[in-house]
C-alpha cells in the first residue's frame, strides 16, 4: 500500500503530498487576503488528495482538481457573491448620524485651514470643520451640522429665525365698545 501511495510523483514528490501542499498554500493565501480568492482551490486540492489516495491516475487527479476549482469558482460567482453584494453596499447607520441637522455651539475656534475646531451638540463635544474652507467661526457662534466626514462634523453658520418686532404684528386688542 505504501508503495502505491509513493508511486506517482509530481515535481519529484508524491502526488498526494503535492496536492496537500497546494491546499496548504491556498489556505495561507486565503487567510492573508480574506477575499475568498482561493477557497475553491483548497477544496479542489483536497479532492485531488482523496483521488490520489484512492489510486487515481495523475491525469484523473488533474481533471478532478481543475473541475472542482471551476465548479467552486462558478458557485462563488453566481451564488455566494450576489448574496454578499446585497448586504455589502448598505450604509450602516451609527449613533453619530443623529447630530446631522442639529444646531451646535462653537467651543473652540473652527479654522479648517489649521485643522482645528470644536463644537458642542447634544451635550457632546465634536471636532468640526467648516463647509467653506476659508471661513473661520469664533467660539459662541451657533452652527448647523451638515454632515460627518470621518470623525469631524462639517458645519456652517446658523442664524436662527428671530420673530419680527411686536409692532409689525398687531395684537388682538378688543376694540372699545360703546355701550351707550
Amino acid at each position: 500500500m505504501l508503495n502505491l501511495l509513493l508511486n506517482v510523483t509530481i515535481l519529484g514528490i508524491s502526488d498526494w503530498v503535492f496536492w496537500l501542499l497546494i491546499a496548504v498554500l491556498a489556505s495561507v493565501i486565503e487567510i492573508s487576503t480574506l477575499n475568498l480568492a482561493s477557497t475553491w482551490f483548497i477544496v479542489a486540492a483536497i479532492f485531488a488528495v482523496i483521488a490520489s489516495l484512492l489510486g487515481a491516475s495523475l491525469a484523473l487527479q488533474l481533471v478532478i482538481f481543475f473541475t472542482a476549482a471551476v465548479i467552486g469558482l462558478l458557485l462563488f460567482i453566481f451564488l455566494i457573491r450576489p448574496r454578499y453584494m446585497k448586504t455589502a453596499g448598505r450604509i450602516v447607520a451609527t449613533n453619530a448620524d443623529r447630530i446631522i441637522g442639529k444646531v451646535g455651539i462653537v467651543t473652540e475656534t473652527i479654522d479648517t485651514e489649521v485643522g482645528r475646531g470644536l463644537i458642542r451638540v447634544d451635550n457632546q463635544i465634536w471636532s468640526a470643520r467648516t463647509e467653506d474652507e476659508d471661513e473661520v467661526i469664533e467660539p459662541g457662534a451657533e452652527v448647523l451640522v451638515l454632515t460627518l466626514k470621518g470623525v469631524k462634523a462639517v458645519v456652517k453658520r446658523h442664524k436662527r429665525n428671530k420673530p419680527a418686532p411686536a409692532e409689525e404684528f398687531p395684537q388682538d386688542v378688543p376694540e372699545e365698545v360703546d355701550n351707550e
